[in-house]
């Protein structure tokens, strides 16, 4: 029997409907409809793969387009909704060869041009993003998020004035498209403008009442008191409306964190856990542990002074690493304040380039395609590679931090192609460190939506560190506890500093007055004094958070009575066993 493709695509534009309204749940059962009846139409398949873009399920998009491509291989239009669908299922390699090959077939199509700007803008590298995007521009100039994009990279080379223009146009452009209103607010911020990014964005939720992402910056922009309880009163009143699912949890991570600033701890956990609840992705800890059991086998003491010998010389990069919420934006701020120094906020380059060197499509040849990958004239080209967008709007400092906390995994790498590179690793309280992870909304990061597997991802973490500074010299990473770093920033600050090879400067403690531009995902905190309210914050939470406490419990010894006094009893030592055992010894 044919497929009716008029009924069927207007059953589709029906699911975007409930989508857009927050009826996730009845547009799922309209694409399974669809779905099953769509036989090989190409049209049917294209808009389904929308519809599960839209839904949050690039993998599922990747199968309706891949149809839709192997029925017309040449069709350039076909390879970009592919490819999009790939750089949103965390296939980057794949989706830019994608975006290159629609490109080869047709110069001119305004979503090819605008995915290999994104393409690049995602890599850090700005430079080589801002002409597919101005290109994207001129080829459809009502298109805001092609606009809005190309302001967000304009920030980024430092043009501000001009970035602050093309996102303004794309807000008139499309007064609903939340990325632009996002994206002007964050200029302002990084030129210290705070006050009028809080003003912008007040004014963007009085007229647009559900773009969760608004709530979401005020929240982490501003000290919320009890003078805005109306506007508090206002946004809990929000989540009675139908919205998608991003934005209400955004809107519950904003309220979050607007409690937390009130001391209505219970409160505030309550919306981090339903934020938690509707963001949770899929996440394997498990394969994240078997790849660094396979990265072990490459990278001993020994196998590292030889590949050491191939390394850029180059000792301008400085790596901090250890896990989110860990002090990086404190510790990146006060190196990147010295005058010879700059800050390059955390670059997804390092962790793109482990991934072609150790490809994780089949672990079993990980191990042997690593080592053949390692060579004199690999390791340069990726020395070459990283440096360019390490450097870019930042020409002239003789130091520049990589703040990725993520890239711990990555330091046998990163030693191998910059044996002189800086690696600082930023230490921070497990409880503090592991409850700011589920309270963050996190862009890319897809663990912190579970404690238990946040857990999982800390046991990791301890033990890739502790197996680095086994065989590596006692001080070649250095360690930095973010706790002494606020209780005594002079001797820390200059400890910090000094193991980048640089001379103090006392202008380093007064970084908040700095007149630079900031670029961090932390700008609020960047600007302030030095603040101790963030330690031992779990204090504030210790009825929610027992379970947790057990997890890490290898790591809470020294707090047990502390804990004890907080109403948490750690488990016995033959829990401790099983523990171990769950998440074995690396």
């Amino acid at each position: 029997m044919a497929v009716n493709t008029k009924s069927a695509l207007a059953e589709i534009q029906q699911a975007v409907a409930h989508v857009n309204n927050g009826r996730r749940t009845d547009a799922v059962l309209i694409y399974e409809s669809v779905a099953a009846e769509a036989g090989d139409d190409v049209a049917i398949h294209v808009e389904l793969g929308q519809l599960c873009q839209l839904l949050g399920d690039p993998v599922q998009a990747i199968v309706h387009f891949e149809i839709a491509v192997e029925r017309e291989p040449d069709n350039a239009h076909f390879l970009g909704f592919l490819a999009t669908a790939c750089r949103n299922a965390g296939q980057p390699q794949r989706s830019w060869d994608l975006f290159e090959k629609a490109q080869a077939i047709d110069a001119n199509i305004v979503d090819v041009n605008h995915g290999l700007g994104i393409t690049h803008m995602f890599r850090a590298d700005f430079v080589r993003a801002r002409p597919y995007l101005e290109r994207a521009c001129e080829l459809k100039p009502s298109d805001a998020s092609s606009r809005s994009n190309l302001a967000t990279v304009l920030a980024q080379l430092d043009e501000h004035e001009a970035a602050l223009k093309h996102a303004e146009k794309a807000m008139q452009l499309d007064p609903g498209h939340q990325n632009a209103y996002y994206t002007y607010a964050r200029i302002l911020t990084f030129t210290g403008q705070t006050e009028e990014a809080i003003r912008h964005l007040e004014k963007t939720i009085r007229q647009h009442r559900t773009f969760g992402v608004a709530y979401d910056l005020l929240a982490r922009m501003k000290k919320f008191t009890p003078a805005d309880q109306k506007f508090i009163d206002k946004a809990e009143k929000v989540l009675d409306i139908g919205m998608p699912a991003q934005d209400r949890y955004c809107i519950h991570y904003a309220l979050g964190k607007i409690y937390d600033d009130l001391g209505s701890y219970d409160l505030a956990f309550e919306h981090f856990r339903q934020a938690n609840v509707l963001k949770k992705r899929d996440f394997d800890a498990k394969r994240e542990r078997e790849l660094f059991r396979q990265l072990r086998k490459v990278f001993n003491k020994n196998s590292l002074q030889d590949f050491q010998a191939m390394g850029n010389p180059s000792a301008m990069p400085v790596f901090i690493v250890g896990m989110p919420r860990s002090g990086t934006t404190l510790m990146e701020q006060m190196i990147a304040s010295h005058p010879l120094a700059a800050g390059a906020d955390e670059l997804p380059e390092m962790p793109l380039i482990a991934r072609e060197i150790s490809p994780t499509d089949d672990m079993k040849r990980i191990v042997a395609r690593t080592r053949d990958n390692l060579n004199e004239d690999n390791i340069r080209e990726y020395a070459e590679r990283y440096l360019s967008v390490l450097t870019q709007g930042r020409e002239g400092a003789e130091r520049i931090v990589d703040k990725l906390p993520g890239n711990f995994i990555n330091v046998g790498l990163i030693l191998t192609i910059f044996p002189n590179a800086t690696i600082i690793h930023a230490m921070r309280h497990p409880l503090d460190t592991c409850l700011s992870c589920f309270f963050q909304n996190f862009g890319e990061i897809r663990w912190s939506n579970d404690m238990a597997v946040i857990a999982r991802i800390y046991a990791l973490y301890r033990d890739v560190m502790d197996y680095w500074s086994s065989i590596l010299p006692a001080g070649r990473i250095i360690d930095v506890s973010y706790e002494q770093l606020i209780e005594d920033p002079q001797s820390q600050g200059r400890r910090l500093v000094e193991s980048c090879g640089l001379e103090w400067d006392d202008s380093i403690l007064e970084f908040h007055k700095s007149k630079r531009v900031i670029k961090t995902a932390s700008v609020w905190q960047a600007r302030q004094r030095i603040y101790k309210s963030s330690k031992q914050r779990w204090m504030n939470y210790s009825s929610h958070i027992a379970e947790l406490a057990n997890a890490l419990s290898p790591y809470l010894q020294d707090d047990r009575d502390m804990l004890t006094e907080h109403g948490i009893d750690l488990a016995s030592p033959t829990a401790f066993g099983r523990l171990t055992r769950l998440f074995g010894s690396g």
